[in-house]
């Protein structure tokens, strides 16, 4: 059986560390074990508890009054508490919605700092689409559209970050209301950003993709160093691991992707799949090839993956 600390624990369940502690002190939602130093150790079992409550406290429940109940009881009352695919695409129809207009919009309410109507026009689409089309018709052409006019330095800094910041929020929302154990197929794919990689954007999207195809995936967030990265695969052992990067070649000032990536394979025990998506130098693209590393630059190519991912 195994066991993790409370920091892969956070990481593969969504509840933060601190907030793990305090279900534990206040609720006894959880006895982990103990290692020989007397950090806490979590089974599957746990985390996958602490999944499903996380889950079902966004939803409103209270912790006190689901703190106590069995796994298999939190999974039936996620079961009737969550959404059919039905129900939460109302009409599942993209030619229903003038994408031009859409990100235009959403442009001029930047422009204006109208941040209500963003998370109003964002709220509209995630009822009418499907995640892959939230993902491909929206997501991506919306950060072209940003990254050329943070070129053309008709975007300041801040309103970049304050438009990240609810898209992250919206999509964050999609992603947990439609991720359903009951209907993934077999294999694990794992979502990060390496180490010095800060943006997860596109790892977001990544997720909404792998819901569309009911592919299980974990995103563990950015910033993850190699060690940790090959502690959680050891553990995991997943089919698949897809790192997000947007700086290409040097991801730290004194780390390349390269070097990451070597680092990363020497302190694997077990074989899996390393995919890095993202737009880098074709150069860098050959040299992790021959680290066995393949390259997917688009999250288009990456939807061509998941739809035949086995």
């Amino acid at each position: 059986m195994s066991l993790f600390n409370i920091h892969i624990a956070s990481q593969l369940s969504g509840v933060a560390a601190a907030t793990i502690r305090a279900w534990e002190k206040r609720y006894n939602v959880l006895t982990p074990q103990r290692a020989d130093n007397g950090h806490r150790l979590y089974s599957e079992a746990d985390i996958e508890k602490l999944s499903i409550l996380q889950q079902l406290t966004q939803q409103g429940l209270s912790i006190g009054k689901i703190a106590a109940l069995s796994n298999e009881d939190l999974k039936q009352l996620l079961k009737e508490n969550e959404l059919t695919s039905i129900e939460l695409f109302s009409t599942n129809d993209k030619d229903l919605i003038d994408m031009d207009a859409l990100r235009s919009g959403i442009m001029l309410a930047l422009s204006a700092y109208k941040l209500d109507i963003i998370s109003h026009e964002l709220e509209k689409v995630k009822k009418t689409l499907s995640p892959r089309d939230f993902a491909l018709e929206v997501i991506v052409p919306l950060f072209r559209e940003i990254g050329i006019r943070s070129m053309n330095e008709t975007l300041s800094i801040a309103q970049e970050h304050t438009l990240t910041a609810i898209v992250q929020f919206h999509m964050g929302q999609m992603i947990a209301k439609h991720y359903v154990r009951q209907q993934l197929r077999p294999g694990l794919i794992l979502l990060v950003a390496p180490e010095g990689e800060l943006h997860e954007i596109g790892l977001m999207a990544a997720c909404l993709l792998c819901i569309e195809y009911n592919v299980q995936f974990l995103f563990l967030g950015k910033d993850m160093p190699a060690d940790a990265m090959a502690e959680t695969i050891n553990q995991l052992r997943p089919t698949s691991v897809l790192f997000g990067v947007t700086k290409g070649h040097e991801i730290t000032e004194r780390l390349t992707l390269q070097d990451y990536l070597k680092k990363l394979k020497s302190l694997l025990t077990v074989n899996v799949q390393l995919r890095v998506g993202g737009n880098i130098k074709p150069w860098v693209a050959t040299e992790i090839k021959t680290l066995g590393v393949d390259h997917l630059p688009t999250l288009e190519s990456l939807d061509k993956y998941l739809s035949e991912f086995r």
